[in-house]
C-alpha cells in the first residue's frame, strides 16, 4: 500500500489503542521503506526484502513502526505476514492487491501494445497490483480527510527532520545500515516532496495517473493515452467500490500477529 493508507491504518490502531501521546516522527519511521526510495541509489526491493521483526532492541524502539509498514505491505503483497524474508515476486500471489489487480492486467497488456511499449505478463501483473495500491488510497479518502492524515503526515515529516534527525539515521542505520548522508539527503527532499499542498494534489485519478505515467516513462499528457489510463484507473475504482475490509483484517492479523505500538 501507498503511504497514505499506511499512515492512516497506524492512527487508526493507535486510536483503538487508546494511544494519544506520541512525537509525530513515528509516522515516517512508518513511511520508511517507501520514503528512502527517494534517493536514487535505495530501491524499493532494498527497503522491503528484509527480515521481519517482532522484537526490537531497546535503543531502537521506532524501529518498531517500519517493521507496522513491513507486515502491513506483506498482507497487501502476499495475503500473509512473511516469518523471515520474504520470497521474490509472485504473479499467482494471493495477496489483496494482487487478487483485487487481475481484471486489469489484460487492459494493460493492450495499453501498452497500443503505446508500442509492450511489457511482459508478469510486468502487467506488477503494475496491476500498483494501480490498486493508488486507488485505494482514493477509495478511503474520506477517512484520510476527517483523520486530517494528510496534514498528520506533512507535520511528521517535519518535525522529523528538523527534531530528530540524529535519533532517525541511527535508527534507519541500525535497520538497513544505509551512509548517514543518504538518509539526510532523503529527508532533505521530503520536506520538499511531502508538503501538505503537494500530497494533497495527488488525492484525484488524475493525480495519481500522473504518478504512475512518471514512474513508467509514459505520456500521460496525450489525450488519446490519459483516456485509456484513466479507464484503467476507473476500472480499479470499481473493483474496489468503497472496499474497507482490508483495512479491518489488517488491523485484526497484524494485532494476532503481536505486534504492539512500543510504549516510548
Amino acid at each position: 500500500m501507498l503511504m497514505l493508507t499506511h499512515t492512516y491504518l497506524l492512527q487508526n490502531i493507535l486510536d483503538m489503542a487508546g494511544i494519544r501521546n506520541y512525537n509525530p516522527d513515528i509516522f515516517v519511521y512508518n513511511i520508511v521503506p517507501d520514503l528512502l526510495t527517494i534517493h536514487p541509489d535505495i530501491s524499493s526491493r532494498e527497503t522491503h526484502k528484509i527480515k521481519r521483526l517482532l522484537q526490537i532492541p531497546p535503543m531502537h524502539p521506532k524501529a518498531a513502526y517500519v517493521m507496522f509498514h513491513l507486515f502491513v505491505d506483506d498482507l497487501a503483497h502476499y495475503g500473509f505476514i512473511s516469518p523471515g524474508i520474504p520470497d521474490d515476486f509472485d504473479p499467482d500471489s494471493n495477496g489483496y492487491t494482487y487478487i483485487k489487480g487481475k481484471p486489469l492486467i489484460d487492459s494493460i497488456l493492450a495499453f501498452q501494445h497500443k503505446a508500442n511499449k509492450a511489457i511482459s505478463y508478469n510486468e502487467a501483473v506488477y503494475r496491476s497490483h500498483l494501480i490498486v495500491e493508488m486507488v485505494y488510497d482514493l477509495i478511503i479518502i474520506d477517512y484520510i480527510k476527517n483523520n486530517k492524515t494528510i496534514e498528520l503526515l506533512a507535520n511528521a515529516v517535519y518535525f522529523t527532520a528538523k527534531e530528530k534527525m540524529d535519533e532517525f539515521v541511527a535508527t534507519i542505520n541500525w535497520i538497513y545500515g544505509l551512509d548517514e548522508l543518504k538518509v539526510r539527503d532523503v529527508m532533505k527532499k521530503s520536506l520538499s516532496y511531502m508538503t501538505e499542498e503537494r500530497l494533497k494534489k495527488t488525492m484525484n485519478i488524475e493525480g495519481r495517473i500522473r504518478l504512475y505515467a512518471y514512474k513508467f516513462g509514459l505520456q500521460y499528457d496525450e489525450p488519446l493515452y490519459l483516456a485509456e489510463m484513466k479507464n484503467i484507473f476507473l476500472h480499479a475504482s470499481q473493483l474496489l467500490d468503497n472496499d474497507t475490509i482490508f483495512l479491518r483484517e489488517t488491523e485484526e492479523t497484524v494485532k494476532k500477529y503481536g505486534w504492539l505500538p512500543p510504549v516510548i
